[in-house]
C-alpha cells in the first residue's frame, strides 16, 4: 500500500464528510448516530477550515482515510469556544496566553487500522504550526458522557498539561464535559526530537 501526508485543499472537504459520517456517537437515549464528537461540522465548514487553517490529510492508495485541522491564532479567538472560555474552570492563569499566539487543534479523524497514519500525521500537524511560530496548542478531549483516551497518551509524549475543564450542551447529544489541554512549542520539539519514534517522524516529515 502507499501512502503518504499531504496539505489539504477544498476539493478534499467532501472526503472530510465521508470519514465524520462513518464515526459512531451515542446520543442522550442510548441509541447511536453518525458523526462521533465531530460536532458542528458540515461541508461549507470544512471548506472554511480548508481555506482558513491548518489542515492535512492522510491518503492510502489515492484515497483518503484521515485527516486533522487546527484553528489558526485569528480563528481560534473568534470560535465560540473562546468566546465562552470564562464559563471554563481553568487549572491555568489563562491571562498568559491572552496576548501568546496560541492555536487550538480542532479535530483528528481517521477510519479504523491507520494508527501509524494518525502519529504521523499529528506530529506533522502540530510542526506546522510551531514552525510558524504559534507558541502553545490548546485542545479538549472528552470525559462525560463518554470517555475519549485516544488524544491522552500522545499529549502526554509532548509533555502536555490539563489547562483546565468545560460543560457542554449539545442538539441530540446533550451534556458533554471535556477537559482542555495545552502544549508548548518548546516541549514539543524536544520530545519528539529525543523520543524512540524520531527515525519514523524524520522519515515521514513533510516539507511544508
Amino acid at each position: 500500500m502507499n501512502h503518504k501526508i499531504r496539505i489539504a485543499t477544498i476539493s478534499d472537504a467532501t472526503s472530510f464528510i465521508i470519514i465524520k459520517d462513518q464515526l459512531p456517537i451515542t446520543k442522550t437515549d442510548g441509541t447511536t448516530t453518525t458523526g462521533g464528537f465531530l460536532l458542528g461540522t458540515d461541508l461549507n465548514t470544512y471548506k472554511k477550515y480548508i481555506d482558513k487553517g491548518f489542515c492535512l490529510v492522510a491518503e492510502v492508495d489515492n484515497k483518503i482515510v484521515g485527516f486533522g485541522i487546527v484553528f489558526t491564532d485569528d480563528m481560534l479567538r473568534e470560535s465560540d469556544i473562546w468566546k465562552r472560555r470564562n464559563e471554563a474552570t481553568w487549572d491555568v492563569d489563562l491571562s498568559i496566553y491572552e496576548t501568546r499566539k496560541i492555536c487550538y487543534f480542532e479535530q483528528l479523524a481517521f477510519l479504523p487500522g491507520h494508527r501509524r497514519l494518525v502519529v504521523a500525521l499529528a506530529y506533522n500537524l502540530l510542526k506546522w504550526t510551531f514552525d510558524k511560530g504559534y507558541n502553545t496548542v490548546f485542545t479538549t478531549t472528552v470525559k462525560e458522557p463518554v470517555l475519549n483516551l485516544a488524544a491522552i497518551p500522545f499529549i502526554n509524549v509532548l509533555s502536555g498539561i490539563k489547562a483546565g475543564n468545560i460543560n457542554e450542551e449539545y442538539p441530540l447529544i446533550g451534556h458533554i464535559n471535556s477537559d482542555i489541554y495545552l502544549v508548548e512549542s518548546g516541549n514539543f520539539y524536544f520530545n519528539t526530537a529525543n523520543h524512540s519514534l524520531q527515525p519514523f517522524l524524520h522519515q515521514n516529515t513533510l516539507a511544508i
